[in-house]
């Protein structure tokens, strides 16, 4: 009885709240909040979230707590996270969390139980470290994705340079063979040639590039590729070449790190199958005594 009330209150409140938005909107109102909350679309399933968010007291307090879900959404991002997108993201796992837990007490009410209804509560309170976690991984990943493919296209950028290519040709050419998938290095560096097609200057698009990355080896490169454009002759080459032979012994290093951290995964799944095996072949035994 108690997750039924628990539960119906929740879904009303939600459906009292968003029709009063929708209404505000079909009259021509502006919701609360101006700044933060007015750039929101109200109609939408995370409205209630983004005017609650929206009201000064929440959203200073929930700053200090944004700040890392900020930074990743920016390495995400391409370098910046604009407001908009980090107070959307705070809405939508308030959302989350919220219709999480009015489920889980609906669903405790039709099971009779209120443990369900416990459990789903709490697990709506481990949301936001849940989405957070997820961009955590979303960033290492992009990282790793950076790091594995840079050797690659330095060595190639390398040899087409070495054979007479300019350095904008040479990149253009590197992303050729590669237009249909999407990569994140590749995807930054189409948005460097795009930048140079618009008049903006290489050292410009480069930096611009080694930022939006945001791996240090990524803004190496843009460097040493910046500087030895400014020199000239030769050198480029050699700069690359060397840069390369760096890059794919860190890959080397972080193929063997992650080799080792998978074994160590396997440890704890073999030493239970080992526990089962055990206690299958000596129930019997100890059935029989």
């Amino acid at each position: 009885m108690a997750g039924a009330f628990v539960g119906g209150i929740m879904a009303l409140l939600y459906a009292v709240w968003l029709g009063k938005m929708q209404g505000r909107r079909g009259h021509g109102g502006r919701g609360k909040g101006g700044g933060v909350g007015g750039s929101f679309r109200r109609t939408d399933w995370i409205g209630p979230f983004c005017e609650w968010i929206a009201w000064p007291p929440v959203r200073h307090g929930l700053e200090p707590a944004l700040r890392r879900p900020r930074m990743w959404l920016a390495a995400l991002g391409g370098g910046s996270c604009p407001p908009e997108r980090l107070w959307r993201w705070a809405a939508e796992t308030a959302a989350i969390a919220y219709g999480g837990t009015a489920v889980a007490w609906l669903l405790a009410a039709a099971s009779g139980s209120s443990a369900a209804g416990w459990v789903g509560t709490i697990v709506a309170l481990m949301t936001p470290a849940l989405r957070a976690r997820d961009l955590r991984r979303k960033v290492e990943a992009r990282k790793n994705a950076v790091l594995r493919e840079l050797p690659v296209v330095l060595s190639r950028l390398a040899i087409l340079v070495n054979a007479g290519e300019n350095v904008r040709r040479a990149l253009a050419r590197v992303l050729e063979g590669n237009r249909k998938a999407s990569h994140p290095l590749h995807d930054e560096l189409r948005a460097a040639l795009a930048a140079m097609d618009r008049g903006e200057s290489m050292q410009t698009a480069m930096e611009e590039f080694g930022r939006r990355c945001g791996v240090p080896e990524a803004q190496l490169f843009s460097a040493v590729l910046v500087m030895n454009m400014k020199r000239g002759g030769d050198a480029l080459v050699p700069a690359l070449q060397d840069l390369t032979r760096q890059l794919w012994e860190k890959r080397k290093a972080a193929a063997r790190t992650q080799g080792e951290q998978a074994s160590s995964r396997l440890t704890f799944p073999l030493a239970v199958i080992f526990l089962v095996i055990m206690a299958l072949t000596g129930a019997p035994a100890l059935m029989v005594m």
